[in-house]
């Protein structure tokens, strides 16, 4: 592990010079006093004709860098906006030195945040033209023309849906329990083999949350745009206890004006014919089933214990039902696979022809049960960015298009995740949690309520407990907040 002294002229830059190392350097140390292996130290220069940047790196990497954006003076740029380029500049400068001391460079540049695409977003929003923003990325964000060229096609085909979904309000619905945990997840998700005690309790509380906010909804005349049902894998629930909840929603929340009703199943060996008849009956129109590998090897070393054959069994029963939109995730970077591999469950999912393929490159967490350390050994890094660019030119070649992406911290190659799908099938909820244009109402285990100040173009978050057990014991007091906010923001 290398470590790094950051010095910067403008004070409060500290955190953000580290994020920029990290996203170099997982493993770098940052210490109070002491000789480290490198010294960065940044100098900005605000001037009449804009922003200077001068930088240098010493230590084991020698490196000086100048360079200047004049562009910042454009009347489209606000004083918010200028402040926010300094910021920008300073990552750009630890960028650039990083790179000119011999490391690689970042696909991504200098976007660290899980959204790449709100950049795009506000600079759109600001007056630029497309062609302009994606100057912009490459030259000041520093992305590699492909990144570029990526976010401009995602943010191109996104933005007709913030006015078609205007200031509706979505419903995130989390179930967090899961048959087993997967070695490499880090979301909140509870075995039924050691926390089946807990479900009855938590749907209980939930019924209650559901009764609550739609009853608000109604004195509001609030609508839904979308409604999404998550987890874990909310298909471990039995016949009897997913129409209870279906029941409940369509009882209780106004679903007249919905666009998108989505149950992310996952898992193939959670679903049967009676489970998938009770969501269409009940108005789902988009469902998520997902091998994330073909590989039966590769299968039982995650943790998951379907089997192929239970996963074409699950999508030709979708397919019977006429489920309107199917989902299929894959996962690239399992260790153990190979370009081969990702080819095979590709090539399924291609020949499967599901309106949604979503291709998510795996992302190392500290949180998963799985020692990466050692399993990163056997991740073939190097190939994965390549073989991505080959997967979307055979998604291209098949009528498939990218629609939402976002990134994780410490995904393998520095890629991303990023939604594909058949003309007139974008998953909604999915634009609308990743780019926060409208209010998201988060229900149950882990629920992440997001509340979007339409004026001040601002999200405020509130969750709910990821824990069953505590998600059940609070749920009054959680109600009551969220219906205080709710009240709020629509009034």
């Amino acid at each position: 592990m290398s470590s790094y002294q950051l010095q910067c002229n403008l004070a409060g830059n500290q955190r953000n010079m580290e994020n920029m190392v990290r996203a170099v350097d997982p493993d770098a140390l940052f210490p109070a006093e002491g000789e480290t292996d490198f010294k960065i130290d940044l100098t900005l220069i605000p001037d009449e004709a804009g922003l200077t940047c001068r930088g240098k790196l010493s230590g084991r990497q020698q490196a000086e860098v100048t360079f200047n954006d004049r562009e910042i003076t454009d009347p489209r740029y606000g004083t918010t906006a200028y402040e926010q380029r300094k910021k920008e500049m300073v990552r750009q400068g630890v960028l650039t030195l990083l790179v000119q001391g011999g490391n690689p460079q970042l696909p991504w540049g200098i976007l660290t945040g899980v959204r790449p695409s709100k950049i795009y977003h506000y600079l759109r929003d600001l007056g630029f033209t497309a062609a302009e923003v994606r100057s912009k990325l490459e030259t000041q964000f520093l992305l590699i023309p492909e990144k570029a060229q990526l976010l401009t096609e995602v943010g191109e085909r996104q933005r007709p849906f913030f006015q078609r979904v205007g200031t509706t309000i979505s419903i995130y619905i989390g179930i967090p329990f899961c048959p087993t945990k997967c070695n490499y997840c880090s979301f909140a998700s509870y075995p039924l083999i050691t926390h089946a005690h807990l479900v009855e309790p938590f749907l209980a509380a939930l019924a209650y949350e559901i009764d609550e906010i739609g009853e608000v909804l109604a004195q509001t005349g609030s609508s839904l745009a979308t409604l999404y049902i998550g987890g874990g894998t909310p298909s471990i629930l039995s016949a009897s206890q997913l129409r209870s909840l279906l029941e409940r929603i369509q009882q209780k929340l106004p679903l007249d004006r919905l666009l998108e009703y989505t149950v992310e199943a996952g898992r193939p060996d959670t679903l049967d014919r009676e489970k998938l008849i009770l969501m269409r009956a009940y108005g789902v129109s988009r469902i998520s089933v997902n091998p994330q590998t073909v590989n039966p090897r590769t299968l039982q070393r995650i943790g998951r214990e379907h089997s192929i054959a239970q996963f074409e069994a699950t999508v030709r029963m979708v397919r019977d039902l006429k489920f309107p939109c199917l989902n299929m995730d894959m996962i690239v970077g399992l260790p153990g696979e190979t370009e081969e591999d990702w080819d095979q469950t590709l090539q399924q999912l291609l020949a499967i022809q599901g309106e949604n393929i979503t291709l998510h490159t795996l992302a190392p967490k500290r949180a998963a049960t799985w020692d990466f350390t050692r399993v990163k050994q056997e991740i073939a890094e190097e190939r994965v960015a390549s073989w991505l660019r080959v997967a979307r030119a055979q998604l291209s070649a098949n009528n498939y298009y990218p629609y939402y992406l976002y990134r994780q911290r410490r995904s393998v190659a520095g890629q991303e995740n990023c939604g594909y799908t058949l003309p007139g099938w974008e998953g909604i909820y999915n634009i609308i949690m990743m780019e926060e244009r409208s209010t998201v109402l988060g229900l149950g285990g882990g629920g992440m309520s997001k509340w979007f100040d339409p004026v001040q173009q601002w999200v405020s978050r509130t969750p709910n407990p990821k824990c069953p057990a505590t998600y059940s014991g609070r749920i009054k007091e959680l109600v009551a907040k969220k219906v205080s906010k709710l009240l709020t923001a629509v009034n």
